[in-house]
């Protein structure tokens, strides 16, 4: 203080000086309030004018000496149109420190109430449209002046400590698409933000941020459902590794779960990796996604997964394991859920997503699939369609016209999908057909499955092994290959069911056949093998000990003899063992592999009452399609008809609660015409000294033997006459159709009387008893002979007609 007082000059110089800094300061304080706040609002309102946009706010304060700015009540629209952005209050607060050396530094920016619109509009009379934020854009960049290329722009380093927006809002319109949605409100906070990196190189951004945006609730487009979460909230951070990479560190925060990332974006390769963990992701709000008929309510369940990402390129790849627990999928008004599972395990799973010029393509290989106790419920309504069918089937009017739209050669879109091994574990599977009256319900528990090698490549089958309990006692197995690619067309499947309850199938009973099932027990063994769509199928069905109940009263539908069929099929051990056989065409539109089984069933238990031997030759695998059958004209069996008419006696000494009666048949015009022929027949070749058999069909004479032709005038002379074949030698000359002229009189002057006819038909049922009795004599207190029958012949002969008794 000495020194300054001793020199005077020096403190009326240094007065100056802060009399001179005061007076700025005060000059910039009352321009900063004054001045600057007009200014502004005048530039904006004419920028507004010039570009088309009204830009008006309520209040703008600034306090120059802390370089903090507050604005009020900003309100941005197109002149005419909706708004754009509004806001209540932005504080914007920079650094000194940062403007001395040069740089942009906020130490902190807050928004409150920000209102945010982005939409697109559709012109009337164009097809596209530009979003408002573009317009806008496009409308400053006309009135700024642009950049002189020739002057090197130096980068200007921007910071922001922090940056917080509170209680904002956001609203998207797309009037191409018809997509609205608001997002509102939600609150978001950005920390230590800057467009440089650690060594100050101006190179992208980096920093730290966090959104709360509340409960969200966001429309899919395209499929006009949507996704609700009741909080909602995204952390993270930028950062740039080096030059021309930008890392972001995403994290979601979903009600419970979590789903943690970080990605890594390349800007020279034009690529992304990306590493996802999920973390106890609830799936109800994702399940009524589904494209189903009827909407999907997921009750529980929750998603853990590991994932990897990685874009661009020739192919984009999505790699990891998924977990799925705890699973409960309920359809739209029912009670119980439609799948159920404890556990789901997608191990190892590789998803690409394929581009070439030549189109897209789609590959999912998974090396493990494990689903731990899973629950279906799989059911038919009174109109005979599954539950599944309802929910997943396409309409048939879309179907078509998308049958119709697609071009056969139309391969962008090819999907093909591998799987290693596929597992189901502990499963249970709750089946139920209301179409039946009473309803028909059984369960299969226990149920496991394993699949090999699936793949929907043309060509390549996979193993197939499956097993479980049915109906509480009985059991189910299968084993076999499909071609998954269509396994309805290309298959080999073997299944076996053992023990299974009659009783359980009492409503398939009651509602096709008209009866009751009071006990019993039965075994399935099935073989289905289809080839490019052409099927055949075996079904052995093996019955225990059944017992009938009662006839159901009113039944309307065609009852079928179940009394007689058992009554014949039903060996000594009470066991009944037939096999079926059917075969179709799976592509023919009414196709159905049950309805050719219950149609083969139906029409052997009908044959048992009505052709009992047609019926069991299709049961017994020896043809036969027309029964057994005589010569037309004789007494006489062919070898075929003689084995099985041995085979069926051997077949009813097995079944000893059966008896039949044999009626001889005859049919009135063609065996009298027949039987005509073979007496004529029979007197040339007698009379030609030839020895016949008894038993074997009446051979053709030949008539260019000599001693056929004698015996031909013999038998004539005796059965038309003498002076008639006078007539004939010496009218006729001596050559063959004078023999053949003479074999049709004697053919058809052979007079056969009814009696004949009917002695004829008893021979028949005589010859068939001997060769049915051969097996075990003791069957002729089961066989009867019954009164003889005219019958229309067939195109096999003369069939032979039996009837069932029980015994």
């Amino acid at each position: 203080m000495m020194v300054i007082k001793s020199y005077p000059r020096l403190i009326k110089w240094l007065t100056r000086v802060i009399i001179l800094v005061l007076s700025c300061i005060m000059m910039f304080w009352a321009g900063a309030h004054l001045f600057v706040p007009g200014f502004i609002k005048k530039s904006a309102s004419e920028l507004g004018e010039r570009i088309g946009y009204v830009v008006a706010y309520q209040d703008l304060s600034i306090s120059p000496l802390r370089l903090k700015v507050e604005l009020d009540g900003l309100h941005l629209a197109k002149e005419g149109d909706s708004k754009l952005l509004e806001f209540k209050k932005l504080v914007i607060t920079l650094k000194w420190t940062k403007l001395v050396l040069g740089e942009i530094g906020f130490s902190e920016i807050l928004l409150q109430e920000p209102k945010l619109v982005v939409e697109k509009k559709l012109p009337k009379g164009t097809q596209s449209g530009v979003w408002n934020w573009q317009e806008l854009i496009a409308a400053i960049d006309k009135v700024v002046p642009p950049a002189d290329p020739s002057k090197p722009q130096k980068p200007i380093k921007i910071s922001i400590d922090e940056l917080k927006v509170s209680s904002a809002s956001l609203r998207l319109l797309d009037d191409s698409s018809g997509f609205k949605e608001e997002l509102k409100p939600f609150t978001m906070k950005l920390l230590d933000v800057a467009n440089y990196d650690q060594h100050g190189v101006v190179s992208g951004v980096r920093g730290q941020y966090d959104f709360n945006l509340g409960a969200l609730q966001v429309l899919i487009p395209g499929i006009n459902k949507s996704v609700t979460y009741q909080h909602v909230a995204i952390t993270g951070g930028l950062d740039n590794s080096r030059s021309g990479n930008l890392g972001v560190q995403l994290n979601v925060k979903l009600d419970d779960g979590a789903v943690l990332s970080h990605w890594d974006f390349n800007t020279e390769a034009k690529s992304v990796d990306g590493k996802l963990e999920i973390q106890n992701l609830a799936t109800a709000p994702i399940i009524p996604l589904l494209p189903a008929n009827k909407e999907l309510i997921g009750k529980s369940g929750a998603i853990n997964a590991e994932l990897s990402v990685k874009l661009g390129g020739d192919v984009d790849s999505v790699t990891g394991d998924i977990h799925l627990a705890d699973l409960a999928i309920i359809e739209m008004g029912q009670k119980t859920p439609l799948i159920v599972w404890k556990m789901a395990d997608i191990r190892q799973f590789e998803y690409q997503m394929l581009k070439s010029k030549q189109g897209a393509g789609n590959v999912l290989a998974i090396n493990e699939l494990i689903v731990d106790s899973p629950i279906l419920q799989f059911e038919i309504n009174e109109e005979g369609f599954s539950n599944f069918r309802r929910l997943f089937a396409k309409p048939a009017t879309d179907s078509s016209a998308e049958t119709a739209s697609a071009s056969p050669t139309d391969n962008s879109a090819v999907f093909n999908l591998d799987i290693r091994s596929m597992n189901l574990k502990n499963g249970e599977v709750f089946f139920s057909d209301l179409a039946m009256r009473p309803h028909f319900k059984v369960d299969v528990k226990r149920f496991n499955a394993t699949l090999l090698g699936v793949s929907n490549t043309p060509g390549r089958f996979a193993t197939v092994a499956m097993d479980g309990v049915v109906a509480g006692s009985g059991s189910m197995r299968a084993r076999g290959q499909a071609s998954f690619d269509d396994p309805r067309r290309n298959h080999d499947i073997q299944m076996g069911f053992k023990n299974l309850p009659l009783s359980a199938l009492n409503p398939a009973a009651i509602s096709f056949a008209g009866y009751q099932i009071a006990s019993g027990r039965l075994n399935l063994n099935l073989n289905y093998k289809a080839k490019d769509g052409n099927l055949s199928g075996s079904n052995q069905i093996i019955i225990k000990k059944v017992e009938l109940g009662e006839e159901v009263p009113d039944f309307k539908g065609k009852k079928l003899p179940l009394s007689l069929a058992i009554a014949l099929l039903e060996d000594s051990d009470d066991t009944i063992d037939v096999t079926v056989r059917i075969a179709g065409n799976v592509d023919s539109p009414e196709f159905s592999a049950s309805g050719l089984v219950w149609q083969a069933i139906s029409t052997v238990l009908t044959n048992i009452a009505t052709a009992p031997f047609r019926a069991l030759g299709a049961l017994m695998g020896l043809g036969a399609n027309e029964g057994v059958n005589a010569v037309p004209g004789e007494a006489v069996f062919l070898v075929d008809d003689q084995d099985r008419l041995e085979k069926f006696g051997e077949y009813l000494v097995k079944r000893p609660n059966s008896s039949i009666e044999i009626i001889g048949t005859y049919d009135p015009v063609q065996d009298k015409k027949e039987l005509a022929r073979a007496k004529a027949d029979t007197a040339i070749l007698i009379d030609a000294g030839f020895k016949l058999s008894p038993g074997e069909p009446v051979p053709t004479p030949s008539m260019s033997d000599p001693r056929v032709q004698a015996g031909l005038k013999s038998a004539y002379a005796q059965y038309i006459g003498r002076i008639k074949l006078g007539q004939r030698l010496l009218m006729l000359p001596d050559n063959e159709q004078r023999n053949e002229q003479l074999h049709a009189e004697l053919i058809a002057g052979t007079e056969i009387t009814d009696a004949e006819l009917r002695e004829l038909a008893h021979e028949r049922a005589k010859i068939a008893y001997g060769y049915m009795i051969k097996a075990d004599p003791s069957l002729k207190e089961r066989i009867q002979m019954g009164e003889v029958r005219a019958v229309g012949a067939g195109k096999e002969g003369i069939p032979l007609d039996v009837e069932v008794r029980i015994k």
